[in-house]
């Protein structure tokens, strides 16, 4: 969806046209899932479905906000900062703008429309699409009533551009700061324990790269797509899932523990993200078959990214393609964050000729996979999709080819 196509649907519910138009884009990750929460690597790319937030700003001490997927309207007081129970969405603006009010951001009142056409629960970020989202519109809304935290803290900084990739002609917060902050709300808003993969991305992507984010120094690098006649093909399952939901969490208090027992026997570790495979051995018998493997999954695929990123330099996508199958595997059998639907896709995938690899993308649990395939192979891949996989699911796949986009703007 288009921004000029979300205008009259902001004028059907406001009575008027909106006065901007704010595009934040969801994500696929290419590979390293599951490796942001304990400081790793992860390589994603902005895609070319987004979440559509329509604003324009009042003089209310309230925002109107209408979720078009959800088809509900509910209202924020700004002095409360209360979300509805009966609208779990809610959450996520109501987190993004009471962390905006705790950097002392004088916010305004404003009618927000959101839509677009990013899946949510799909597992390509549509919350932190929400979040970056609501969290432009509402600075842009602002930004005739003080200046932000952002600015000053750039002028400050003196070293900083206010001129980064695809963040619009208005107010230019730094990526790493909104990402940051739109994390948190995630956090403790909507109870989702996520790591900062999707928020910074969202802030950060360049059409035509992925993104290689180093989780624990905030560290980005725009790793261009040379993937010649390679296309990128998003499967969805139909299964949903929720970051915030149980299993999640279960993984990263099992990664955590497994850093304090490493911990308990070698205190000089820090970080999961310093172990090697050779060293990892010496730890079995403290962490158990479980947390050895969880651990063993972390410490793999952080390798596997780094070598990702340098086959997508080189322009190899049959290197690519095995290390996004070898990546399933571990989050499968290591992480067993898969799930029969999931498996299967990879699986009907891995046995059409064209295709370089294939593997699931996001928290898991369902949601969707990303095949890389040569665009002569696509529409193989569709037919043996509809035909292998929709006889053994209630729930049809539906397949989609993604492009690399820019990160969030005001348009």
């Amino acid at each position: 969806m288009s921004g000029h196509e979300a205008s009259p649907s902001f004028e059907q519910v406001f009575g008027r046209p909106p006065e901007y138009i704010v595009r934040s884009p969801g994500r696929v990750n290419l590979i390293g899932d599951h490796t942001d929460y304990t400081g790793g690597l992860v390589l994603p790319i902005a895609i070319d479905r987004a979440v559509i937030v329509a604003a324009h700003p009042t003089g209310e001490a309230f925002v109107d906000v209408r979720s078009a997927h959800f088809r509900e309207r509910v209202r924020i007081a700004l002095n409360e900062m209360t979300a509805d129970p009966a609208t779990a969405w809610s959450r996520y603006a109501v987190g993004v703008m009471a962390m905006l009010k705790r950097r002392d951001i004088k916010l305004r009142g404003a009618q927000l429309w959101i839509g677009g056409d990013l899946p949510p629960g799909a597992g390509l970020a549509s919350s932190a699409a929400i979040e970056v989202g609501i969290a432009l519109a509402m600075l842009t809304a602002a930004e005739s009533l003080s200046r932000s935290w952002f600015t000053v803290e750039y002028d400050r900084l003196g070293s900083r551009s206010h001129s980064g990739p695809g963040m619009g002609t208005r107010m230019n917060p730094p990526p790493d700061e909104l990402a940051s902050l739109c994390r948190r709300a995630e956090n403790e808003f909507a109870d989702s324990p996520c790591g900062i993969m999707d928020q910074l991305c969202c802030t950060s992507a360049r059409a035509g790269h992925a993104l290689l984010i180093d989780c624990q120094t905030m560290r980005t690098q725009a790793v261009p797509l040379n993937l010649d006649d390679a296309e990128l093909i998003v499967v969805d399952t139909g299964v949903r899932h929720s970051i915030a939901g149980a299993e999640y969490a279960a993984r990263r208090r099992e990664c955590a523990s497994a850093l304090e027992a490493i911990r308990r026997a070698d205190p000089l570790i820090t970080s999961l993200r310093e172990m090697t495979l050779d060293g990892l051995e010496s730890f079995a018998d403290a962490l158990g078959d479980t947390l050895f493997r969880r651990v063993t999954h972390v410490v793999t695929e952080n390798a596997r990214v780094a070598r990702a990123a340098e086959a997508l330099r080189a322009g190899d996508p049959h290197a690519f393609g095995r290390l996004m199958t070898e990546s399933h595997t571990s989050l499968r059998d290591d992480f067993a964050v898969s799930c029969p639907e999931l498996d299967t896709v990879v699986s009907i995938a891995r046995s059409v000729d064209g295709v370089y690899g294939a593997r699931m993308t996001g928290g898991g649990f369902g949601g969707c996979a990303i095949v890389l395939a040569h665009a002569d192979a696509v529409d193989t891949l569709r037919s043996a999709i509809r035909e292998s996989y929709n006889s053994q699911y209630a729930t049809c796949a539906t397949v989609f080819i993604v492009r690399s986009a820019d990160a969030a703007r005001v348009e």
